[in-house]
């Protein structure tokens, strides 16, 4: 892959931050049923990640069904369906979630975001299928971009985010079966992104 545009001076990291620390922790009830999770500048170095990610990853542009015909989905994806195959620096941020949250995290999923042409519809994750309360937990790297929530029926944004530079995102409760979320197309976004997403199939409590 060609190395993609963006500024040490967005994308550099904060040597006095303690990395993967939950001290700044912001627990954001949506509802009585659901609640996000913020940890802004979670991981300090990510630019360091986003650079190894970029290089090394199993990316491929997935397809979609849209009427009768199959589309390129706007976004590169790299998946680790089996977590014994996670390079150590993703198995560090898969250990301390699963540790803090007590959930035994078996799937990661990478979103490349190659400018801001590239994008993700609303849409609950999948894992609401199999579990009635699941977690999924995103760390974003390298330059800012939208992340919006509405409720599932439909209606105005209801919460907006700009996670980047290593910020950490968990959504909890129900979200996932009463809310969706998008990264939309913004073309002010200054940079390339990737959103490192970790997901469960057993329920919280079952981290053994």
């Amino acid at each position: 892959m060609e190395p993609l545009a963006w500024q040490d001076s967005l994308f550099g990291s904060d040597p006095g931050r303690e990395p993967l620390s939950f001290e700044g922790l912001r627990h954001e009830p949506l509802d009585d049923r659901s609640w996000i999770d913020v940890v802004e500048g979670w991981l300090p170095d990510h630019a360091a990640l986003f650079d190894e990610l970029q290089q090394t990853a199993p990316w491929a542009q997935r397809t979609r069904r849209m009427w009768e015909d199959e589309v390129l989905e706007p976004r590169l994806v790299a998946v680790y369906g089996d977590v014994a195959d996670l390079p150590p620096s993703l198995e560090l941020l898969r250990a301390t979630l699963s540790s803090r949250y007590d959930v035994a995290i078996d799937s990661c999923l990478v979103n490349l975001y190659r400018d801001g042409n590239d994008a993700v519809a609303w849409h609950g994750d999948t894992v609401r299928k199999v579990l009635d309360l699941p977690l999924v937990f995103t760390v974003s790297l390298g330059a800012r971009r939208q992340f919006l929530l509405r409720r599932v029926e439909g209606g105005p944004v209801v919460r907006g985010y700009t996670p980047g530079e290593g910020d950490l995102v968990v959504m909890g409760g129900r979200t996932q079966h009463e809310w969706v979320h998008t990264v939309p197309r913004d073309r002010r976004a200054s940079g390339a992104r990737m959103s490192v997403t970790f997901r469960h199939s057993r329920p919280v409590g079952t981290r053994r």
